[in-house]
């Protein structure tokens, strides 16, 4: 990772991170930590972060725990949040979410074509159907 790639990720974290972070641990009711891979993101691609990865995931955070036993299936199950990207090229095909351990993760390209990341009702739906 490159000096321009640490100086966005780092601007990215200090105007974004906390807030999402807050609104999540809000929503769910406990804290629930978000790692952004960092060295897995093209410089092009950081700045999708929160526009693409982190609102998508907000919002589909935000339909699961609507009601109290989304909140608490949620909290019960996940311990934290990891972030990664990959590249364009394929990524409708390679893009993945799992939940494994209390680790929900979210693999897909976060500034490519949108066939290649998650939207919030895909999200939702997964987290649902896992949880």
């Amino acid at each position: 990772m490159g000096l321009q790639e640490k100086r966005a990720a780092k601007s990215i974290e200090d105007q974004y991170l906390a807030d999402y972070q807050q609104e999540i641990n809000e929503i769910v009711g406990k804290e629930l930590p978000i790692h952004i891979n960092w060295d897995t993101f093209e410089l092009d691609f950081i700045k999708f972060v929160p526009s693409v990865c982190l609102q998508r995931l907000t919002d589909g955070i935000k339909l699961v725990c609507k009601d109290d036993m989304g909140k608490e299936a949620m909290a019960e199950s996940v311990n934290s949040i990891e972030v990664y990207c990959i590249p364009n090229e394929g990524a409708e095909a390679k893009k993945e979410l799992k939940l494994e351990d209390g680790v929900f993760s979210l693999t897909a390209c976060w500034g490519g074509h949108h066939s290649g990341y998650f939207i919030d009702l895909t999200i939702r739906e997964y987290l649902e159907n896992n949880l």
